[in-house]
């Protein structure tokens, strides 16, 4: 029955498609629903949703995409060495080690979180290129799909602007030797329109080996219509990292690598290399009803080569890996405006189809790259067919209906050669082949109780699965290589809350409970992933922003979270990583109007270590707050922008993990104290 319909849902969407279709639409500055599944009147009965424009983006004081959203309720960011956003991880609702496979990433609409347990690259997004985001908390599931179980963000990067053409550079350098670089062009010529953008950052990064070069390129070229649209995006990415490793701290020897070296390194000879390109396309077809037909493909390919050398034993448990992930991807869909029984509705439907194809070769270094001991082929399919509703009753009410049945299917091989260098010892996995169907539901409601003031409830049902890192482990019991059974993990929630809205005033508070059941997770007994027991989530968001006298405006934001163990042996301890509390503040001041000054406070509370679920090791992970300054003037066409970051020269750290065998040793990352940054910006170019 699921894949009858699977099947016949597309040849549905193109019956829907009139032959002769005569012109309804006109041309638009700018048509976005190729990037997002949402649109100003879908958001109603969402819950708590957030868009964050350009123009934010221009007025903050974040250097990087997770600086950036760390500062709205309900979303946590790590960075393990605060250099540009590399290895760093966003988590909506408190997920902790596992908050990449918990909180989807978005860009233009399609998934950046993989199949294995690499970060998403945010240093390869730059603020620049970004149109806007929209962050979708205990949401997304219905229309995304598996793992925006805490939520969903998606990136909107910039299109071709309006007639004419445009150009923009911007060039910068600060501390650490950071240098960077941004540059754009953008024409439009009756209904062809392209863009053109590159990136790129140097930097030798506050510890010792830990040198970034990242380099970016971008494109789109389309074709705009009376009513239909058509596109081709491109882009590639080339990343060089260096990694610095932990610095230990042993309360029993008195070493404290933290106190005495925090930028140090025990790792001198580690690294990941990161390479990728990718396209997408796509046409938008507008029908005379107001309906629209989409249809998009898209193909990304990413190879990663990572060393990380043993310095305890001359060599011998060294790993280098070289893996290359290629995905496919079809996301046909339609949006149908309509009415049933006088109620005006509006229903999106369609099909998303991922198959991704994971290859990975893992030796003992690079010396021995062409003898590796474990070759893994993993293939995995994932068929999505979802309808999402918003009707509204009344101009005041408005509901949301939405449910998607996914089906994943995992295969996966492991080819071993004992005889290659450093394979003595291992041990071959049997083949793995699992298929999996969840299920996602959404249900809400938005009431209109007063001309600016709006209450709302919603209740999801989300779920994720395993990735192959997850599987491919060493079995805690017999010692030798599996591919382990881990049940999907699945979660239901509540949120409800009330939002103020005008010009000069606006607020939201939220309260959310999430119930959790399987939720996948690494056991730091027996080194193997596993299912937990239940587990939940639950917590206040507050937020609000005003503009006093046109010239100062104010924003605040505050949550209190909570993740823990409901059952099992830590029934009642806090999830590791997770802070209880956070809160942001900012004034933006418009001195004159060219000058512009903006002032942020940050606020992180303290929190238990990784691998600390029995909550007994003594210590926490402290608590921290940073300021940031900045301070933009335009000049002759000119933009100066100066950013500090960590005004008061804070020394904190935002992940650690403690030791499983010896009481009070742990491992931190330090991150960088006051770093500085300056830009020159100028934007070229005529309008038609």
């Amino acid at each position: 029955m699921h894949c009858r319909f699977s099947r016949i849902l597309p040849a549905i969407l193109a019956g829907l498609i009139p032959v002769n279709q005569a012109p309804a639409l006109e041309q638009q500055d700018s048509i976005l629903v190729t990037a997002t599944r949402l649109d100003t009147d879908r958001v109603k009965a969402r819950g708590n949703v957030t868009v964050i424009t350009a123009a934010d983006i221009r007025k903050s004081t974040a250097r990087t995409l997770p600086e950036l959203l760390g500062r709205e309720t309900g979303v946590l960011t790590r960075s393990l060495y605060g250099n540009n956003a590399t290895r760093a991880t966003v988590d909506i609702r408190g997920f902790g080690a596992t908050a990449t496979q918990n909180t989807l990433i978005l860009l233009d609409g399609r998934r950046l979180n993989d199949v294995d347990l690499s970060a998403v690259d945010y240093s390869a997004i730059p603020l620049e290129s970004i149109e806007r985001i929209e962050i979708l908390r205990n949401s997304g599931s219905v229309l995304y799909g598996d793992g925006a179980v805490g939520g969903a963000i998606n990136i909107i990067t910039r299109q071709p602007g309006k007639a004419g053409t445009t150009a923009y550079a911007k060039a910068g350098a600060g501390n650490l030797e950071t240098r960077t670089a941004d540059a754009r062009i953008s024409h439009t010529d009756g209904t062809l329109s392209m863009f053109l953008g590159a990136h790129g950052i140097r930097s030798d990064g506050y510890r010792d080996n830990n040198d970034l070069r990242q380099r970016t390129l971008q494109s789109d070229l389309r074709y705009t219509g009376r009513n239909n649209e058509a596109f081709v995006k491109l882009y590639w990415d080339d990343q060089d990292l260096d990694l610095p490793g932990v610095r230990r701290v042993d309360p029993n020897t008195g070493l404290d690598e933290l106190q005495d070296d925090r930028k140090g390194t025990g790792t001198p000879n580690d690294y990941a290399d990161q390479r990728g390109y990718g396209i997408t396309t796509g046409m938008t077809r507008y029908l005379d009803d107001g309906s629209e037909v989409v249809v998009d493909f898209g193909f990304r390919k990413k190879n990663q080569k990572a060393f990380f050398d043993d310095y305890l034993f001359a060599g011998a448990f060294a790993n280098y890996l070289d893996s290359d992930l290629k995905t496919w991807s079809a996301t046909p869909r339609m949006v149908i405006p309509h009415t049933l029984a006088g109620i005006s509705m509006q229903t999106i439907t369609g099909i998303d189809y991922y198959h991704s194809q994971y290859d990975s070769d893992r030796a003992l270094n690079p010396d021995t790259r062409n003898d590796p001991v474990h070759r893994l082929d993993i293939t995995q399919k994932t068929s999505s067919a979802y309808l999402d509703t918003t009707l509204s009753p009344a101009e005041s009410l408005h509901f949301n209906l939405g449910a998607r049945l996914e089906r994943v299917k995992i295969k996966a091989e492991d080819d071993v050669d004992t005889t290659a260098p450093g394979g003595g010892f291992a041990s071959e996995a049997p083949d793995y082949d699992q298929t999996d169907w969840i299920y996602m539901l959404e249900a809400g409601a938005e009431q209109q109780v007063r001309p600016h003031t709006a209450v709302y409830l919603k209740a999801t049902r989300s779920a994720r699965v395993a990735t192959v890192d997850e599987l491919f482990e060493i079995d805690p019991v017999t010692f030798l290589q599996v591919f382990s059974q881990l049940d999907p993990q699945t979660a239901k929630g509540v949120d409800t809350g009330m939002r103020y809205d005008t010009d000069r005033l606006s607020g939201q508070a939220n309260v959310y409970y999430m119930w959790l059941e399987d939720e996948i997770h690494f056991d730091p007994n027996t080194f193997a992933n596993i299912n937990l027991d239940p587990t939940k989530r639950y917590g206040v968001e507050v937020n609000g922003r005003i503009s006093v006298l046109e010239q100062l405006d104010l924003q605040a934001s505050y949550t209190h979270m909570r993740a823990e163990f409901r059952d099992g042996p830590f029934d009642g301890n806090d999830i590791p990583l997770v802070p209880r509390n956070t809160a942001s503040a900012s004034a933006t001041w418009r001195w004159t109007p060219d000058t512009e000054l903006t002032a942020a406070v940050n606020f992180v509370g303290e929190r238990y270590f990784d691998n600390d679920q029995t909550n007994d090791f003594g210590k926490k992970i402290p608590s921290y707050e940073t300021i940031d300054l900045q301070a933009s003037h335009r000049y002759r066409g000119f933009r100066v922008t100066a950013k500090v970051n960590n005004l008061l020269d804070k020394k904190y750290y935002d992940y650690g993990v403690r030791s499983t065998f010896t009481p009070g040793v742990y491992n931190a990352f330090p991150l960088p104290e006051r770093t500085f940054l300056v830009t020159v910006a100028k934007e070229f170019g005529n309008r038609k």
